[in-house]
């Protein structure tokens, strides 16, 4: 897990599919300016929050052990994460339960797996320039 300390926008990805996880690093730090971290759960996505200064979190919602809602939860709690950019990324976004969580937990925008990567890249210019 490396920092990305000569970019301007510093993402971190949390997803535990390990394809969508190097496609999204990979599509992320072709940006010019960007650079994205990836955390396969909550517990690395903490650390990580530990050692970088996050811009825009990109979270799955379904992650092993501590759910993508659970951790922006304890994110809220634990590291003052509150009005920075929060895009969910899930296959369930239509789920009453989700839909419920997701208004509770003020993300900033809702992604349907699976997704078009160059809306996803869109979401995060626009997302990081509010």
């Amino acid at each position: 897990m490396a920092s990305q300390e000569h970019s301007t926008l510093s993402i971190l990805v949390v997803e535990d599919n390990p394809g969508v996880a190097d496609l999204l690093r990979e599509l992320l730090n072709d940006v010019e300016g960007w650079g994205a971290t990836v955390a396969p759960d909550a517990s690395a996505a903490i650390a990580t929050f530990q050692q970088v200064q996050i811009d825009v979190l990109v979270l799955d919602i379904d992650l092993p052990g501590i759910s993508g809602l659970e951790l922006l939860e304890l994110l809220h709690q634990e590291t003052g994460w509150h009005d920075q950019p929060v895009i969910l990324v899930s296959a369930k976004v239509g789920q009453p339960a989700v839909q419920d969580a997701i208004r509770k937990a003020q993300v900033t925008e809702l992604v349907q797996k699976p997704f078009d990567v160059d809306q996803l890249v869109r979401i995060i210019q626009e997302a990081a320039s509010k």
